[in-house]
């Protein structure tokens, strides 16, 4: 099932294969964006721009394929919309967990569902490495949003156990993009969630956290009720980023301590503007964009790759064995994870902008109309 109405999103590739790459179709012909900037948010995923990240260092320059080059570094899309990624570290000998599958790790699953050769070195097809074309083909999808008024922020709202100020707070979308070029993209506390990472580091163990993402400018009227809602579109988009475990809305799990006189966004007038007082809702009622900032947390697990010892079985011999997992890894995911968030929050509501422009060009159009 794909998550998308209008745009199709490929992703291909292995983490030790000699290219990962992905394709998105669907793009309206004719619209440009520029190749440097989509480098530039490229570079909040590699490794090397954020404390604790793997010490396996990879260019992730694209190659780009189904557009134009009209000089400068931009391209203008003519078609399905390819961006290449070759692989230049790699070493798969560092991994071989096939039979002792890593616990928390897709390896078991992969041999159940597509066989022995299916668990590939370095997590193969399931890998965060894979979040590298993601976070290129969510650049693109960026600029297309940027030229429609809606502007996607993301940063980490809680590492470690560690949180740190948000949405909720009152922060600027100004605060949010400055913090992304500290050595963790977080918005306060950072010395504290830094130290915490550190010492469960230091023991061979890795740490979790949240990330918050915010869309602004998302103009009323996107998304549909059940199963076309923009928050399913979202979500669904957004777990494709491995390691994320849950997703939330505006206050999310909180608001079910609420009473609904305490949970409600009552409606005002600011500016000409129907907007709500508060945004508990994250900008979505019944499954539509109200008008309001579209916000959202996705809860992501602690690295799995760990060097402490660990239960595990061997499927060849079917016993209970140990493993300690060798290798390049992160401390913690989280810091990385923050652009790739933001590219897969970017490529659904472009998806939801461009159905709602298809249905504002359909001469029988009756209802509403989304000005986008």
């Amino acid at each position: 099932m794909k998550p998308f109405d209008v745009i199709d999103v490929e992703i291909y590739g292995e983490s030790h294969s000699a290219e990962i790459g992905g394709i998105l179709r669907g793009l309206p012909a004719g619209e440009t964006f520029s190749a440097e900037e989509v480098r530039s948010f490229a570079a909040r995923r590699k490794s090397g721009k954020y404390l604790f990240s793997t010490p396996r260092r990879e260019d992730d320059e694209a190659v780009w394929e189904g557009c134009a080059d009209l000089g400068g570094g931009i391209y203008r899309i003519d078609g399905d919309l390819k961006a290449r990624i070759f692989n230049r570290n790699v070493r798969p000998s560092d991994y071989s967990y096939t039979l002792t599958p890593r616990p928390s790790h897709a390896d078991y699953c992969a041999w159940v569902k597509d066989g022995g050769d299916a668990a590939r070195s370095g997590g193969g097809r399931f890998s965060g490495r894979m979040t590298a074309p993601l976070v290129a083909l969510g650049g693109v999808a960026k600029q297309l949003l940027g030229r429609r008024g809606i502007r996607v922020a993301a940063y980490i709202g809680e590492l470690a156990g560690v949180k740190g100020r948000g949405y909720a707070d009152g922060v600027t979308e100004e605060e949010m993009i400055s913090c992304l070029s500290s050595p963790l993209p977080m918005l306060s506390h950072t010395d504290e969630a830094a130290a915490a990472v550190k010492e469960a580091a230091e023991k061979g163990d890795s740490a979790g956290g949240v990330v918050e993402c915010v869309a602004f400018g998302v103009p009323a009227g996107l998304g549909d009720a059940l199963f076309g809602g923009l928050e399913s579109k979202i979500a669904a988009a957004v777990y494709a980023v491995p390691a994320v475990k849950g997703v939330e809305f505006g206050a999310g799990f909180g608001i079910a301590r609420m009473r609904g006189s305490e949970a409600n966004d009552p409606f005002v007038i600011r500016g000409g503007r129907v907007v709500t007082e508060k945004n508990d809702s994250g900008g979505i009622n019944g499954g539509i964009s109200n008008g309001m900032p579209v916000t959202f947390r996705a809860a992501l697990r602690p690295t799995p790759s760990i060097s402490l010892p660990q239960r595990t079985v061997d499927l060849a011999a079917m016993t209970e064995t140990e493993i300690s997992v060798r290798g390049r890894h992160d401390a913690t995911v989280v810091p990385r994870a923050v652009a790739a968030i933001e590219a897969a929050a970017a490529l659904a509501l472009l998806d939801a902008v461009l159905l709602a422009e298809k249905e504002k060009a359909k001469p029988d159009k009756k209802t509403f109309e989304v000005d986008i």
